[in-house]
């Protein structure tokens, strides 16, 4: 078993992605950090889905994931976004192909994401300008998030 420190501290890396996306969109939901449009309840998150998701707060995991994936892998606009969040679309008896999930809540959500400061704009690379990266101020309250998960699962016994 892996013995911990007081001082020691865990990043998003060092967690798993389940109990991260969990514990984050938990903390938005809370604090009330995210406004919830209307339209949300109607919406599906891709083409090949037929129905919008059973969970009520699928808007806030959603949410949470986005974070994760530009702390992971920065300089990621909403086209990479949406090949990355995509599934399989079913053609009855056809085979299934790739398809992409829906564009506006991947756009909706790093809206959100810009407001919370956790999320900015990346002025480094101008070929890429609508590419996103974490602010200083974002990764650091994203890894408080992580320290507290992997204490609970790493902690001592």
């Amino acid at each position: 078993m892996l013995a911990l420190q007081d001082n020691f501290s865990f990043t998003v890396k060092d967690v798993p992605a389940g109990a991260f996306v969990k514990a984050y969109s938990e903390y938005l939901k809370k604090n009330d950090k995210v406004v919830v449009p209307a339209w949300i309840e109607f919406a599906k998150t891709g083409v090949g889905k037929e129905l919008s998701p059973e969970d009520p707060n699928w808007l806030y995991t959603r949410i949470a994931a986005v974070a994760r994936k530009i702390y992971l892998r920065p300089h990621l606009g909403v086209g990479t976004l949406q090949h990355l969040f995509g599934g399989k679309r079913k053609h009855g008896v056809r085979r299934k192909h790739h398809c992409t999930s829906a564009g506006k809540i991947l756009r909706y959500s790093l809206q959100q994401l810009e407001k919370l400061g956790v999320v900015s704009r990346d002025k480094k690379y101008s070929i890429k300008k609508f590419s996103r990266v974490i602010t200083p101020q974002g990764q650091k309250e994203l890894d408080i998030i992580a320290s507290n998960i992997g204490k609970e699962i790493y902690k001592r016994k």
